[in-house]
């Protein structure tokens, strides 16, 4: 790798810039109209090196920098027209310089107005980069960063770099907080609010058969486990879309083997917590212990093995005789996410109550209404997302019957191989368990259902989907945990819920076709897919029925 110009001190660019801008201006050989246009190219070099330099420190200012920034692109493409092509400025044999590998890449041309729109949104994405600073809770952070990335189109390799800094330069969280803080915060928002186990006074003891010794010495233990674990999900988020997917099937194991870490301390620290079982019947018939730790890992598994199906609608690598299947696991994993959180919802109103009872602070009390708020959001995400998914999961079925989705001729694969392909990222996983292709078969079909069966359990699942999306829709960025992000939050709800309608209005026609076709006639209708970016969420693949005469 080549290093280019390291050597020169930016105020040096800086000052070069200014003097350059002092001489234009008392130049009388040139236009007016021409020393306009030249000057607003050296404040734009200008304002960008001092962007660039700021992204270091940080500093509160640093949106103002990227908004002046794009003011002064307008001045730029109107002035575009008083310059002239110049080929010889750049050539091969510099490229071949330049290029760190064998052969050199060719030289990439650009069209203006390319340029320009790549410019704006880098200026764009830089305003809104910047908040990410403004930290307020663990989970805003990670709304935040899956949404931004999640942009069409994606920020630029600069900006996600800018990101990756911000998160994580010297180990330091958004340049303010230890891991530890986001950790425990995040803890506390879920399994362990106010709870003696994130006491940091338990750190000062230093008996070794103190209670608070030992808590403190697991506690750190898991911690230390838990910390790249979680780390990577915000690193890998960072990505392009597909090396996201990817990478987040590699993350799965690690906190497969985090939970399994998590449940061997959960054990072990019962002794010095003195933890009792509680009863409910909701769950289980017998007693049941809380298992914090295990419990926070299985939830983050889960929400990643989410994010895995998801982005494979999103990507296309799904073929459409195999999306029933898929949303039909999309809706197990929600759902299996879902009975987990009502789980340790239950420990903590458990929890909440005993230790509301007896003098608590407002500070403590205020975590356990936190964490029980935060439960409850998250279970009507889960329970909106699998409703949605179960009802495209049934009406792919449906048209599948109908022979408006055919499978394509495979010589080299079958059923059983191409199912064992795609739950390959999932087959090493503990929990959930791996379901045996026949069952998975003969719950994605459902035999033993009609076609109009199928297709009116779609439409109630539809309409409790769309009821959980306005719902979700009306919360504010306290309720919805996406401080930093809550306008992209708000507009990735209401797509997901325009989409939703518009599967009602699917199910619907398909269900008139069907009437109209009679006992033995031909439904007269043929389904479309949209292409790639092309609906109203790229993680709902919505069919649309167009009659056929």
């Amino acid at each position: 790798m080549r290093s280019l110009l390291e050597s020169v001190d930016d105020d040096q660019i800086l000052q070069f810039l200014m003097a350059t801008k002092e001489l234009l201006t008392q130049s009388d050989t040139e236009p007016q109209d021409l020393k306009d246009a030249l000057t607003s190219r050296l404040d734009f070099r200008e304002t960008f090196l001092r962007t660039v330099d700021a992204a270091d420190a940080r500093p509160p200012n640093s949106k103002t920098l990227w908004q002046k920034m794009h003011s002064l692109l307008p001045n730029l493409r109107i002035s575009t027209q008083l310059g002239k092509p110049t080929p010889d400025a750049f050539s091969v044999k510099i490229q071949r310089k330049l290029a760190s590998t064998v052969p050199p890449r060719p030289i990439v041309h650009i069209s203006q107005d390319a340029v320009y729109n790549h410019l704006e949104r880098m200026c764009k994405d830089g305003e809104i980069v910047v908040e990410v600073l403004e930290y307020t809770d663990s989970h805003s952070l990670m709304t935040f960063v899956s949404l931004f990335q999640a942009r069409s189109p994606q920020p630029s390799v600069y900006i996600r770099t800018l990101l990756q800094h911000y998160l994580f330069a010297d180990m330091i969280i958004l340049g303010k907080m230890s891991i530890r803080e986001v950790l425990d915060d995040d803890f506390a928002s879920l399994t362990l609010p106010a709870d003696k186990l994130l006491d940091r006074g338990n750190d000062e003891i230093e008996v070794p058969h103190d209670p608070r010794h030992n808590m403190a010495k697991r506690m750190e233990l898991f911690r230390s486990r838990a910390a790249n674990s979680y780390l990577d999900i915000l690193r890998t988020m960072c990505q392009n879309r597909c090396r996201i997917r990817r990478t987040l099937c590699h993350n799965i194991v690690d906190w497969d083997n985090l939970q399994l870490d998590g449940e061997e301390i959960d054990q072990e620290l019962r002794e010095f917590t003195g933890e009792e079982p509680i009863m409910n019947t909701e769950i289980s018939n017998e007693p049941i212990y809380a298992f914090p730790l295990s419990s926070w890992a299985y939830f983050y598994k889960l929400r990643q093995m989410e994010w895995i199906v998801q982005m494979g609608f999103e990507l296309q690598i799904y073929q459409p005789d195999e999306l029933s299947g898929m949303y039909w696991y999309l809706n197990y994993i929600c759902k299996t996410r879902s009975r987990h959180l009502k789980r340790i919802r239950g420990f903590v109103r458990s929890y909440s109550v005993f230790r509301t009872s007896s003098k608590r602070s407002t500070e403590k009390q205020r975590e356990f209404a936190n964490a029980i708020s935060y439960i409850d959001f998250a279970m009507l995400e889960a329970a909106t997302t699998y409703g949605f998914a179960d009802a495209l999961s049934s009406l792919f079925e449906a048209l599948r019957r109908l022979g408006l989705i055919t499978t394509p001729s495979r010589p080299y694969s079958n059923d059983i191989m191409r199912y064992e392909v795609r739950m390959k990222p999932f087959a090493t996983i503990g929990l959930p368990e791996m379901i045996p292709y026949d069952e998975f078969t003969r719950l994605v079909t459902q035999p033993d259902e009609s076609i109009l069966d199928i297709l009116n359990f779609a439409a109630d699942a539809t309409a409790g989907a769309k009821k959980g999306l306005e719902i979700l829709s009306k919360l504010n960025a306290s309720e919805a945990y996406c401080h930093g992000s809550f306008e992209s939050w708000v507009k990735n709800i209401k797509d997901c819920l325009k989409a939703c309608i518009f599967t009602g209005i699917t199910i619907a026609a398909v269900k008139k076709a069907i009437a109209a076709a009679g006992e033995k006639g031909e439904v007269k209708i043929k389904v479309d897919l949209p292409a790639a970016g092309k609906g109203y969420h790229d993680w709902w693949v919505v069919p649309k029925v167009v009659p056929v005469p």
